[in-house]
């Protein structure tokens, strides 16, 4: 769309600033002397018969609406005197650029369902808003549950709630939901298509166990010889070759893996229900929406690339995700936090930006790790008042609602906040840690003794490429989702049609991801009625 600025003496303000800022963010934006005048009316209605959409910004719409109709047949005005300064001018201006254009006449069907890649908290808080509107909802994910990393954490900041108690039932409310299909274990072979038509390929990996009959009993596991880490639990507690992947997984059904199965059978004799089907081979889907939010969430940077902390040499140190596991109460330790001795931990550091806010891993802030730090060091000092529990930190940035009172709790608790983020971290001759800083505000490099050392890691994208056909929506410069503009539609895709939820665009905490996969399913429902005026 381009745009056409008449000069008008009556308008306040300096129009070529306006102007200048329009062609500054990308637009063919046109001053032309004052419309009402012979010059400006000429400009302008040479400019006008040039093709593609144009955007008049002028004065008074209703006095001149003769005139306006003149230049072009629909003309859409913005009206320059209802704005109070250039800023305001401004954005009025991009509001009506950034508009969606009518659609044309439609030539495929128009599909009213929708495709949730992600069953993390925010794929769930979509599709739920988007089935209780009355639409179809697949909602695929390539994990054996829907959860996400959220399932994994012990307790939320800032209230410090149990995370599977607040989240529990949002599973079960969107396996039991008649509007939603939840199709996990899955891989998408293929998109393509267009807003209003898309067409998916999807793969549903074989299970080796009849979800059908499966009851979620555990006697299969029980019986089980064969021992391999669990990852759900990082590698911290063995698990079963069949084994539900955790206590409240939805769908709570076991699961076969196939790479590590003797083919002793014992399971198939263990299951009363006959459930066990060796034989199962992968399903083919082809789903056919009209739209598709991502909320493919984002992974942890891996520290051991980070080599001065030595995560993956010391094992007294270890990451914050690994943390929550092992204070959770179905975690490795059963919520004991102990170190990997066996012994009560009676100090603890806890060191941010490990990754983050690093020109040589993720340039940016991942958010989220000041507070869950502080989170996790509450924690501790319930479970042991009497525990030292050191934060190094760079810049705390507690900018949520109730943070900076979190942060204000667990300075009075007696959490220690050193600024200065650690050089290195080596192991002592006992085994623990040996955090080597220096203090940037009391001065002098010191070191501090630690039973553990928690590694508050920061988000980065992740790595798997979508299959779309006809391009995928672009990324920006750190890999996350790049929205069609970050400050006027944040939800959206540059591709019509893909719309984007939570940490898919960049770190997010769990509020801000179920806030934004709300407004992301009320944008899916704007597109949609949109559509329909096109059918």
């Amino acid at each position: 769309m381009k745009l056409l600025i008449c000069s008008c003496p009556e308008v306040p303000f300096d129009l070529q600033e306006v102007a200048r800022e329009l062609v500054d963010a990308g637009w063919q934006a046109h001053l032309t002397p004052p419309m009402c005048t012979p010059a400006g009316l000429r400009e302008a209605s040479t400019l006008a018969q040039k093709p593609g959409p144009w955007l008049l910004a002028a004065c008074n719409t209703a006095r001149h609406a003769g005139l306006f109709r003149h230049l072009m047949k629909e003309p859409q005005v913005i009206d320059l005197l209802g704005c109070a300064g250039p800023e305001e001018a401004v954005g009025a201006i991009l509001l009506a650029l950034e508009a969606p254009t009518r659609p044309p006449q439609a030539t495929l069907p128009l599909h009213q369902a929708v495709l949730v890649i992600g069953g993390g908290v925010g794929g769930c808080q979509a599709a739920l808003d988007l089935a209780h509107a009355g639409f179809k909802v697949y909602l695929v994910d390539s994990s054996l549950s829907i959860g996400g990393t959220m399932a994994q954490l012990d307790k939320t900041f800032p209230t410090l709630d149990c995370s599977i108690c607040i989240l529990g039932p949002k599973l079960v409310e969107v396996s039991t939901h008649d509007h939603i299909e939840l199709l996990t274990y899955a891989q998408i072979d293929k998109i393509s298509g267009q807003a209003g038509s898309f067409r998916v390929d999807v793969t549903l990996k074989p299970r080796y166990v009849d979800m059908s009959k499966c009851v979620g009993c555990g006697a299969c596991a029980e019986v089980c010889p064969v021992i391999v880490p669990s990852r759900w639990n990082l590698g911290l507690k063995p698990r079963k070759c069949i084994r539900i992947i955790f206590e409240q997984s939805v769908p709570l059904r076991s699961t076969i893996e196939r790479e590590y199965c003797i083919d002793c059978r014992m399971c198939a004799e263990a299951c009363d229900r006959k459930a066990i089907n060796l034989e199962d081979v992968p399903r083919a889907r082809c789903l056919e929406v009209g739209a598709i939010v991502l909320a493919t969430g984002a992974r942890p940077f891996d520290p051991s690339i980070k080599s001065e902390y030595g995560y993956g040499r010391i094992p007294s140190v270890i990451t914050n995700l690994e943390y929550e596991r092992i204070i959770c109460a179905t975690g490795p330790t059963q919520g004991a936090l102990i170190t990997v001795q066996g012994q009560e931990v009676e100090s603890l550091a806890f060191i941010q930006c490990v990754g983050s806010r690093d020109r040589r891993f993720l340039p940016y802030c991942s958010g989220y790790c000041c507070t869950a730090s502080i989170k996790e060091a509450m924690i501790a000092l319930e479970y042991h008042p009497g525990a030292e529990v050191t934060i190094f930190y760079n810049d705390i940035r507690t900018s949520g609602k109730g943070f900076e009172e979190l942060y204000r709790r667990a300075q009075k608790a007696g959490v220690r906040f050193i600024k200065g983020l650690p050089g290195a971290i080596r192991e002592d001759g006992a085994g623990r840690a040996v955090v080597c800083y220096e203090d940037l505000l009391k001065g002098g490099r010191r070191e501090l003794t630690v039973d553990l050392a928690v590694l508050a890691v920061g988000l980065q994208a992740p790595s798997e490429a979508l299959p779309f056909q006809d391009g995928p929506p672009e990324r920006d410069g750190s890999g996350f989702y790049r929205s069609r503009h970050p400050i006027l539609h944040p939800l959206e895709s540059a591709t019509p049609g893909i719309f984007l939820a939570g940490t898919s665009q960049g770190p997010k905490d769990i509020s801000e991801t179920v806030c934004q996969a709300s407004g992301a399913a009320a944008r899916v429902m704007a597109m949609f009625a949109t559509l329909r005026q096109a059918h």
